[in-house]
């Protein structure tokens, strides 16, 4: 049965909704987090419940749902891979699901990942773990300058077989989980991120503190070495030798002094603002000229999806994996270099310097935007489900 079915109040009355359980284990809202809220928004047809940590469960109180929150089951740390620390978490899903009664639990990102399936293998209950990967992993190793460990890629074995289902923001992600790290093809699927449109606009009406009396650079993400600051504050520099502008960092992390470091070492400390955290990043990124993502790698990148929704003009780096299966350089957007540094400078100047191309990029962009709704992704996941119950 289709899952829209299921929203039929007298199909309601005679049928179990199926139910399932998201395991969020993340203390910092970022892409992932809001990928996680759009997917609870759109899915249709089913029972959900959350399970995460406290210094996020707030974010997903609008779309009111259970929540459980890890802490109160002695789970404090959302990033250790120790045996204990692992066996912490999948008896804590395992006790949640015994009270819950999941037909599908589905963990979010690799740590997600690892946990939910390890719930699966103490547990005799009969849901179906589902997993999803977020980002490019080999990209990340990558950018650590380091291989994946024996144990890592022992682990990542173990979720992708334990696992009923991988899903995927990217193609490029699946070629790589597949390629590299032993999942399995006919198990894994491409989903793209969907975003919310018509919410984006809405929410990019909101007034800001700062006015604006210059040309703007934004950015918005978590502020980790994932993304790369140090390219794009010296790209800023280029830039600012040149142009009056100024670059908006939207986001918050364990980089800030960093950053703040870098900016102040080159000079350009004063235009450099970092807003911080912000439940709505919109009004900003709406009154960017360009939005820059220099990222060392992503798993799909909604946040230029989001750019691009509002008229943005987008520079990203053409790294793994995402950016290149959105933009089409040159038409509603620009692909450069990971590390790129004059390349990131020089296509932002052409950008604020000529507003033929600006418009080009900007209507292009708008149109592109439509093709990732948050309706079609939770759609797509609601039929694999389904389809996953079924066999």
């Amino acid at each position: 049965m289709h899952p829209e079915s299921y929203t039929n109040p007298e199909i309601q009355s005679r049928i179990k909704i199926p139910k399932v359980i998201i395991v969020l284990p993340a203390d910092v809202i970022g892409g992932a987090e809001t990928k996680t809220y759009n997917l609870i928004y759109s899915l249709k047809g089913f029972d959900k419940v959350l399970v995460t940590h406290s210094p996020i469960s707030g974010f997903f109180s609008e779309l009111k749902i259970k929540r459980y929150i890890l802490e109160d089951y002695n789970c404090s740390n959302p990033h250790s891979l120790s045996p204990e620390n692992v066996f912490a978490y999948a008896n804590a899903i395992k006790k949640i699901s015994s009270i819950e009664n999941p037909d599908i639990v589905l963990g979010i990102m690799h740590h997600g990942a690892l946990f939910v399936t390890a719930s699966k293998t103490i547990s005799f209950l009969k849901y179906r773990p589902v997993i999803t990967i977020e980002g490019n992993i080999s990209a990340y190793f990558n950018s650590i300058k380091r291989q994946a460990t024996f144990k890592e890629r022992l682990l990542l074995k173990y979720c992708f077989k334990k696992a009923a289902g991988t899903i995927v923001p990217s193609e490029g992600v699946r070629e790589d989980i597949i390629n590299k790290y032993g999942a399995s093809r006919k198990k894994t699927l491409t989903i793209y991120n969907g975003i919310d449109i018509e919410k984006i606009r809405e929410s990019a009406k909101a007034e800001i503190l700062h006015k604006k009396d210059c040309p703007w650079i934004v950015t918005a993400c978590r502020l980790n070495s994932q993304k790369d600051f140090s390219t794009l504050i010296e790209a800023f520099s280029i830039i600012r030798k040149t142009l009056n502008a100024k670059l908006f960092i939207v986001g918050e992390g364990e980089l800030r002094n960093d950053i703040i470091r870098l900016a102040s070492e080159l000079k350009i400390n004063n235009d450099v603002i970092i807003t911080g955290f912000l439940r709505n990043p919109f009004p900003y990124i709406a009154k960017a000229d360009v939005f820059v993502l220099s990222s060392f790698f992503e798993g799909f990148g909604n946040v230029l999806v989001e750019a691009m929704a509002l008229g943005i003009p987008v520079v990203s780096t053409d790294c793994p994996s995402g950016p290149s299966e959105i933009i089409n350089d040159g038409v509603n957007g620009f692909l450069v270099p990971v590390k790129g540094v004059k390349e990131i400078a020089y296509k932002c100047m052409e950008i604020l310097t000529n507003a033929e191309i600006r418009r080009h990029i900007s209507n292009n962009g708008m149109t592109r935007a439509e093709d990732f709704s948050i309706h079609t992704m939770g759609k797509k996941f609601g039929e694999y489900f389904m389809n996953l119950l079924s066999t």
